[in-house]
This record gives C-alpha cells, sequence and structure tokens, in this order.
C-alpha cells in the first residue's frame, strides 16, 4: 500500500463498511486510525482505552457494539500489545470482525507470534519514523482470508482484475484506489524488513535503558510490558502523575524540549475532542481524556547512543523532579 492510511481504508473495504456502519476504534490513537471509517461513509464510534498499556479496553468496545457494528479497529499503540485474547472473544462475541492497527507495532508479540496475526485483517506502516520505512511512505494489509485479501489486492489498483475466459485482459471490477507502492519504496521496505529484528532489540534495549535510569522517579509512571508479550518500543510513553506539587505534563515537555530533549505530549488531543470529529465532542471516555495530559513520550529509536540516552534520563529525572 502506498500509506498504512490507506492499508486500514482498503482493510474496511474488504469488509464493506459503507454508510449507515459503525466501526469501533479507540479514542487515543493517530487520526489515520479513525479517518478511513469516514472516507467510507460510517461512523467511527470512539472506545476508551486501559490505563496501563493505553490500548483498546475490551470492556468499553463490549458497552458499545450495536446491531450496526461492522468492524472493530484495534491499535497496538506505541508498540506495546493490545488485549488480543479480550478482545477477539468479545468481537467473537458479537460476530463482528477485528481489524488491528499494528502501524506502530512492527516486531511486537504475544506468545511469540507477531501482532497482525489475530484479527481477520492487520495494517501496518512503513512511513519514515516507524518501526521500519520504504524510504518515506508505505504500508501494507495483512490477511488469511483469501477473499478479503483478492478484495483488497484489486481495489489498491483501480479495482482492475483478470477478465475469466480470456486471458492476459483485465476490467475494472469495482470502482477502486490508486494505493500502489512504487518498486523503489518495495525494495527498500524489504531490505528494512530483513533488519526488523535488529531494529527493534536496539529499540527494546534503549527502553531498557531508560526504565533502568527513570526507576524511582517519583510521579512517573514507566511503560508496561504485559505478561507473555514482547514491547517494540516504537514509542517510550511514560506518564506523569498529577499532584504532589508536580508541573503538568505540558510544561515538563516544554522545559525539556529547551534542554535539547525532543519530547513531546502523546496524543494530546484525544480524537473525539478534535474537530474533525465535532460530533462526538458530548462524548466521555476519561481513561483517553487523562491520558492526553499525561503522557510524554520519550525518544527510543536504534540511532540513539549510549550518550543521548543518558542526557534524555537525567534531564527527565530533573524536570519531573523539579515542583511547579
Amino acid at each position: 500500500m502506498s500509506t498504512g492510511t490507506a492499508a486500514v481504508h482498503l482493510a474496511l473495504h474488504a469488509l464493506d463498511v459503507g454508510p449507515g456502519d459503525e466501526v469501533i476504534v479507540p479514542a487515543h490513537t493517530f487520526i489515520g486510525s479513525a479517518s478511513p471509517v469516514v472516507y467510507l461513509g460510517a461512523r467511527p464510534v470512539f472506545a476508551d482505552v486501559t490505563p496501563d498499556t493505553h490500548c483498546l479496553d475490551p470492556d468499553s468496545v463490549k458497552s458499545l457494539i450495536t446491531e450496526r457494528t461492522k468492524a472493530i479497529v484495534v491499535v497496538h499503540i506505541n508498540g506495546v500489545a493490545a488485549d488480543m485474547a479480550a478482545l477477539t472473544a468479545v468481537a467473537a462475541e458479537a460476530g463482528v470482525p477485528l481489524v488491528e492497527d499494528a502501524a506502530q507495532a512492527m516486531g511486537t508479540e504475544i506468545g511469540g507470534r507477531p501482532v497482525g496475526g489475530f484479527g481477520d485483517l492487520a495494517c501496518i506502516s512503513l512511513f519514515e519514523q516507524k518501526v521500519i520505512t520504504s524510504g518515506g511512505e508505505g504500508g501494507a494489509v495483512l490477511t488469511n482470508n483469501p477473499a478479503y485479501a483478492e478484495r483488497v489486492r484489486r481495489a489498491r489498483s483501480h479495482g482492475e482484475g483478470p477478465v475469466e475466459g480470456r486471458p492476459g485482459m483485465i476490467w475494472a471490477h469495482e470502482v477502486g484506489y490508486n494505493y500502489r507502492l512504487t518498486s523503489v519504496q518495495a525494495a527498500v521496505g524489504l531490505s528494512q524488513h530483513k533488519r526488523l529484528g535488529e531494529m527493534v532489540e536496539a529499540r527494546r534495549r534503549n527502553a531498557a535503558y531508560l526504565s533502568e535510569r527513570l526507576a524511582g522517579v517519583e510521579g512517573l509512571e514507566l511503560p508496561v510490558e504485559p505478561e507473555g508479550t514482547t514491547h517494540a518500543f516504537w514509542k517510550y510513553a511514560a506518564r506523569v502523575a498529577p499532584g504532589g506539587g508536580r508541573r503538568s505534563a505540558g510544561d515538563i515537555a516544554a522545559d525539556l524540549r529547551s534542554r535539547g530533549v525532543p519530547v513531546l505530549l502523546r496524543y494530546p488531543y484525544p480524537l473525539h475532542k478534535q474537530p474533525a470529529f465535532a460530533q462526538h465532542r458530548g462524548v466521555s471516555l476519561p481513561v483517553a481524556e487523562r491520558l492526553s495530559e499525561e503522557l510524554l513520550a520519550l525518544p527510543s529509536h536504534p540511532a540513539l547512543t549510549e550518550g543521548h540516552l543518558a542526557h534524555i534520563a537525567d534531564e527527565v529525572r530533573k524536570a519531573v523532579s523539579a515542583t511547579g
């Protein structure tokens, strides 16, 4: 695919999502997980996330399923695995397909199995800053369902496919899209994929260093790695707990940037609070709303040296420990 967003779009297209349908999406994620729902004329229904993994909350999902629910999009946010056992059970009970958005989770595993193999379809991103890249933009759809695979292959290239009984001839079976990846991008992506294990190992090593150096900092909650999973640490998301005279996460982030540490708030505006989805503003999703004000995304990418990591950890300790 040309992008990870295109991958989500065509995964939902393969499920025949359309006008009148609803698709459940976490509120704490990138807009590309939700905007394809609107492309197809359907309605995104925003669910809350868990306070520890920041991934889709199965209980919230269960409470939102209606007869109009056509799909559930599960995002493995920051590289941490969502609770796929619980979420697949909820989806199966309701008879609703499940799409894994693994854009941030190449290399993440559950029980030794890569994420992306638990839902009906899965989507990955090969954007330039993801775990691996195809040289700027790119993505892919994964599925074990031959019918879905054929539908996605056809739709990504103008809806064209073979004409039965006429070898070498093609026609448009449906109105599709130009979502192809270029050959050069594909070559870069294949080369990067050979290094996936190396890239994830480096990210995990960097995250372990940060966790060791930041352990015990009062008011700072470090990322979790659920038992039986492997966290790819596309982002190292730490939570600044409010209270105790501490400054807000926003003030801490601004302070850190002034000291040369490239830190941002992690999704400071939940999707249901943004102008693009103004019709959802009355919705209350307390965990996503709280996390939007408390999460710091610290660097963990493979190019960091131990010196970089030491500088990041030292500055974070000072910034978080300083009183407001």
